[in-house]
């Protein structure tokens, strides 16, 4: 599907595209449910075939020189496999680069600063070896009244942006609303009583969209040892995705729901989080038209939950436990009853995941952010594979080293693959 410019936009055909939408995804689940991209927005083209390249937003260690995107070649007939082979400037220190996410035609990477303001737009398309940057937006607490972007969500023809603060790195945040080319298009309030935000996810045959909460600016730019915990978010939110309006506002009992995963089954209503502060997975469902929310899974003390992901088949999810350095897969066959299937342990602190289109292996990065990531030293991207019958083992020939460069060490932490 292609798209009117960004320049031209016709708000109407705009709408048209999001409501019908979901009828399209329904079709084209129902033909590509064995490969799909369960890291991305489901507006998204998906890759069809083998990755080439991993991106990975890189934050220089110590600040003092500039952030960047590392290429990886992951091309498994190629002779650079498993090595950097280039290295995009972002042209400028200190942004605490964390999130990005590819545009629903996938031409284009947007990216963001956690402690800058600045978000950059990609091209990818043009030369995935070489990705460039075609706009930095220097300061988008100007244009949104916000700060802290985090997740970075394609929508048809747009990018739907979390910031984790307003402009003054406090409570509330909010989301805003671009097109793909970087005119803005709106800000989004937060509802009352839900000041804080993280990610985002969209069931478009439903018409429902789910944010989570963390922490704003003001909290997380400091150790996490300072943290404020009555700054910690424990609620989620449920939106009417086409209006963009808040519906239900839902408290847990723990804090720091983080990812927002709903399940990718045709006709599912459920989906589930990670909360980091209670070490476990909570599941909501729809019921009646509202939301309920329950604790499914204890992950064990100290596990600090940093990234959740799903499995193709919707069979088993991911946790990234960053306190105990371990992966775990959990088996959802049923779904309000996982169980611990498998665990790997990929090194110290494994954090950010990303899955391939065909299942079968999970890209792991090892930083958190670079006020939390106590005790590492050594920052690197590794490689899991998966079997048919979900056991994980760590590929012992694909180990990137983030300590070499240069400017010496960098934090990798979200990652895309092309």
């Amino acid at each position: 599907m292609s798209y009117v410019k960004d320049s031209k936009i016709n708000e109407a055909l705009q709408e048209w595209i999001i409501y019908i939408f979901p009828i399209l995804f329904l079709l084209l689940f129902a033909m590509t449910s064995a490969f799909a991209e369960v890291c991305h927005s489901p507006f998204i083209s998906y890759l069809t075939k083998p990755e080439k390249y991993l991106y990975v937003m890189s934050v220089d260690a110590d600040a003092k020189d500039n952030d960047f995107i590392a290429v990886i070649d992951v091309d498994i007939a190629s002779p650079n496999y498993g090595r950097i082979i280039n290295t995009v400037d972002l042209g400028s220190k200190g942004n605490e680069t964390h999130h990005m996410g590819f545009t629903d035609d996938r031409t284009k990477i947007w990216a963001g600063g956690l402690f800058s303001r600045r978000i950059w737009i990609i091209d990818v398309a043009s030369d995935p070896a070489h990705p460039r940057v075609v706009k930095v937006i220097e300061d988008v607490s100007k244009i949104t009244g916000f700060m802290g972007p985090h997740t970075f969500y394609a929508i048809p023809g747009r990018m739907l942006i979390t910031f984790t603060s307003s402009a003054d790195g406090n409570a509330p945040g909010g989301l805003a609303e671009f097109t793909n080319d970087g005119k803005f298009i709106r800000s989004i309030p937060l509802p009352k009583g839900a000041p804080y935000v993280y990610d985002i996810g969209i069931k478009p045959e439903i018409n429902r969209m789910i944010t989570s909460s963390w922490t704003p600016f003001k909290n997380y730019s400091k150790p996490f040892s300072q943290n404020d915990p009555n700054q910690f978010g424990n609620t989620l939110v449920i939106w009417d995705f086409k209006e963009r309006k808040p519906i239900q506002v839902a408290k847990i009992d723990e804090k720091l729901p983080l990812e927002v995963r709903w399940a990718r089954k045709s006709g599912s209503n459920y989906g589930y989080t990670n909360v980091i502060a209670g070490d476990s997975i909570w599941m909501w469902n729809q019921k009646d038209g509202s939301f309920d929310f329950k604790k499914v899974a204890d992950l064990g003390k100290g596990c600090l939950p940093a990234d959740l992901r799903q499995s193709v088949d919707d069979k088993y999810l991911y946790v990234s436990c960053f306190g105990t350095n371990e992966i775990q897969a959990w088996d959802i066959s049923d779904p309000a009853k996982p169980k611990l299937h498998d665990t790997v342990y990929p090194g110290l602190h494994p954090n950010m995941m990303h899955i391939t289109y065909d299942g079968k292996r999970i890209y792991v990065t090892n930083s958190l952010l670079s006020t939390y990531d106590y005790g590492a030293e050594n920052f690197w991207v590794r490689l899991i594979r998966v079997s048919p019958d979900g056991r994980m083992s760590i590929d012992p020939f694909f180990n990137v080293d983030f300590t070499k460069f240069s400017t010496g060490p960098a934090r990798a932490h979200d990652m895309l693959l092309y």
